[in-house]
């Protein structure tokens, strides 16, 4: 149906590393216009009638020129995450294991102009540059590799949720 939206909007991660273990993360073009200055990870949003998975290989391959052989065994985690915004929605977030960069892989990185500004790798001390809720999902899966996880995000928000729903 055309112009339809989900209740819930899905966006698919992808959390790749080099041999430091330092975390590939990405600019957004429209953070840099807006001189916000926020970082992420390379992924984005799942269209309509995509799978997580497959929004997770579009967007590495639209925003970086890599295409990785994903599989669905490189699911990392779900998160229901809480707007915490007015005008935002809640949403669900797939993350994804992706390969361990060479040298020779990042060499073959081409950003997509209206995508992305920039990319780098950060360390641990860098996590600063991302969103804390990102920082605190990339952390923990790479603290704790291995086996699915799902996880929920909530912050403080203008309204409170009981067991059967908004109140």
């Amino acid at each position: 149906m055309r112009g339809w939206t989900p209740e819930h909007p899905v966006a698919s991660y992808l959390l790749c590393t080099d041999p430091a273990s330092r975390l590939l993360i990405v600019r957004g073009a429209r953070a840099a216009v807006a001189g916000v200055g926020s970082w992420d990870l390379p992924g984005g949003a799942v269209g309509a009638g995509e799978s997580p998975l497959d929004a997770v290989r579009r967007e590495v391959r639209r925003e970086l020129g890599l295409a990785f052989d994903l599989l669905p065994d490189d699911l990392l985690g779900v998160e229901w995450a809480q707007a915490r915004g007015a005008g935002a929605r809640d949403r669900l977030v797939f993350l994804w294991s992706g390969p361990m960069l060479s040298a020779a892989d990042t060499d073959r990185i081409v950003l997509d102009a209206r995508e992305l500004t920039d990319w780098r790798w950060a360390g641990p001390d860098e996590a600063r540059l991302l969103h804390p809720v990102v920082a605190d999902r990339a952390r923990e899966r790479l603290r704790w590799p291995g086996g699915v996880t799902y996880h929920e995000a909530r912050g403080p928000v203008g309204r409170t949720r009981g067991v059967d729903g908004p109140s």
